[in-house]
């Protein structure tokens, strides 16, 4: 080959060289740019990855801090009522001077002053509520950059939270959700104290209405019972003494209506107490065959005047002694077979006694006019008879069949009626009752039967001269000479210097009544016997007894039998 063609050759060789060097350098640059593009690109999406985790990190914080406040503030509202200085506490807590600029609570509360408060933390400034917070109930201003959450709850409480937010996007919706949860826990703490304050008023309006009806059948029993005394014990006193055959007819009706009065008396007042949650069960053990025996006895008499069969009977199965309150359940029994005697013309009443599975049965059964199946709903109604018309031909309140149902429901019982009209009825009462295994002696008035009570040294203080003339006579026809003092104040006095071996004390007197009386000798060291004069029946009123330190109770009107029962009991104290 020439030179020369070796030589061109070698020139277009160079050439394709420095074109591929140039090709290449050009693309190299290209490239270098789309690197150095690219690596300022990811440095600047790493700076806002960076920012966006420092954003997150600093969300995550403040809600952890959040929630932290929450339940530290939710024990604290329900530990305490929101007081201003509670409230104050939790507006000062919120504002961090970063996100929460300033916080604003204002609450007026009309029923109780205490809830009331009126306060700003952070950044003083006046709040300017919009007037229609309590319809929308919340709101953003996104100018002034304020969440506003109304706080009234109805006519009593008024008020708003506010709070000045910086933040935006998820960060504000975090805030105003945790402000909002802040503000509801201000709402439920103040209806809580709201309805606790309604509660404490409640419940005195209660005691004191309680109280009323306390002291009202307190005073009705005394006012009641006090002449009631007199009446029948003037009636039992004039039946020793020498009556031609028209006194005798007149001290009868006498006699008759004192008893049906007493009756309605007792059966008023029973359901009041029932009623009002005054009446207690006494429970103790009591012979249920000597139940039986006393109402055979009580009712014989009456069933022999009508002509009717009468016959009280016990199963073999009986147990001799129960546990329950002889006292009530004697009460529903003698209404039971009263009123199948008061509603039998002719035939027969009949009663019985069972024990099964720890109850025991009672049922009366009349052949009497039966009760319609219209009237058997209403029987047990208080007020209520078989006929209220003005033409009925049975007297009485219509209390009896509610007072039993009541008593028997009081004892978990249950009382329930069979009946068809003109064809008599069954009455059934079933109690559950404990059954006394050991063997119950006597009262200690009942191993003294025969005891002497002449020689008695008896003290009455009475202030009523009628209620002092009838136990003066019952005690004299004991042979027993008695001395009266009008009050408790005298009476202490003549204690002082004369020796008595019991004292009937009056518990309601002037000047000194009962219980102070007793108090004041218990006091001084006076041992003797002490017995209330008493028309109470409830059991406060027999526990005042017993606590200013009396020793026995005869309830006003009492009999002369009861009246001797008591000094024999106490005689040979």
């Amino acid at each position: 080959m020439e030179p020369n063609t070796h030589i061109a050759l070698l020139e277009k060789k160079i050439a394709r060289e420095k074109a591929s060097r140039k090709n290449a350098e050009r693309l190299l640059e290209v490239k270098s740019l789309e690197l150095f593009d690219a690596k300022k690109l990811i440095e600047q999406s790493f700076e806002k990855i960076k920012a966006q985790a420092e954003i997150d990190s600093e969300l995550l914080a403040y809600q952890a801090k959040m929630e932290t406040m929450l339940l530290e503030f939710g024990r604290k509202f329900l530990k305490h009522p929101p007081t201003e200085q509670l409230i104050k506490e939790l507006a000062d807590s919120l504002v961090d001077s970063v996100t929460v600029r300033a916080c604003g609570i204002t609450i007026y509360c009309t029923s109780d002053s205490s809830i009331t408060t009126q306060y700003t933390s952070g950044r003083q400034q006046t709040w300017l509520c919009p007037a229609n917070l309590d319809q929308i109930r919340h709101c953003w201003d996104e100018e002034e950059g304020i969440l506003w959450i109304s706080l009234s709850n109805d006519a009593a409480v008024s008020g708003f939270f506010s709070a000045r937010l910086k933040a935006s996007g998820s960060g504000l919706l975090t805030i105003q959700k945790h402000l909002h949860l802040f503000s509801e826990m201000i709402r439920s703490s103040i209806d809580r104290q709201l309805k606790l304050i309604e509660a404490i008023h409640a419940r005195k309006q209660a005691e004191a209405s309680e109280k009323s009806t306390r002291d009202f059948l307190a005073m009705i029993n005394h006012e009641l019972r006090t002449p009631l005394n007199g009446l029948l014990g003037t009636a039992e006193l004039m039946a020793d003494t020498q009556l031609d055959l028209h006194q005798q007819r007149l001290l009868n009706t006498l006699d008759h209506s004192g008893e049906l009065l007493r009756a309605i008396i007792n059966d008023l007042l029973d359901y009041s107490k029932i009623n009002a949650g005054m009446l207690e069960l006494a429970e103790k053990p009591f012979d249920c065959h000597s139940l039986a025996n006393m109402l055979s006895d009580i009712f014989q008499h009456r069933a022999n005047e009508k002509q009717l069969g009468f016959i009280i009977s016990c199963s073999n199965n009986l147990p001799k002694w129960l546990i329950g309150d002889a006292d009530r359940i004697k009460q529903i029994y003698v209404n039971l077979i009263g009123n199948a005697m008061k509603f039998t013309s002719n035939g027969s009443v009949n009663a019985t006694f069972d024990w099964r599975d720890g109850n025991l049965f009672f049922s009366v059964t009349d052949s009497g006019c039966g009760i319609p199946k219209s009237k058997q709903q209403t029987l047990f109604d208080p007020f209520t008879q078989v006929d209220n018309s003005s033409q009925r031909n049975h007297e009485g309140t219509g209390l009896g069949l509610a007072i039993c149902k009541k008593l028997t429901q009081q004892m978990g019982g249950s009382i329930s009626v069979e009946s068809e009209e003109n064809n008599g009825a069954t009455f059934t009462v079933c109690l559950p009752l404990t059954e006394q295994t050991e063997i119950v002696h006597g009262s200690r008035a009942s191993l003294t039967p025969d005891l002497s009570i002449d020689s008695l040294k008896v003290l009455v203080v009475e202030d009523l001269k009628t209620n002092q003339m009838i136990i003066q006579l019952m005690l004299k026809k004991f042979g027993i000479n008695t001395v009266i003092s009008d009050n408790g104040k005298d009476a202490i006095e003549l204690l002082e210097q004369r020796s008595f071996d019991i004292v009937l004390m009056d518990c309601r007197m002037p000047i000194m009544d009962g219980y102070t009386a007793t108090e004041k000798l218990r006091k001084a060291g006076y041992n003797k016997p002490i017995l209330a004069l008493t028309a109470g029946t409830t059991t406060a009123e027999k526990e005042d007894c017993y606590a200013a330190g009396m020793d026995d109770i005869l309830c006003k009107p009492y009999q002369a039998q009861e009246l001797r029962d008591a000094l024999e009991k106490w005689g040979a104290a």
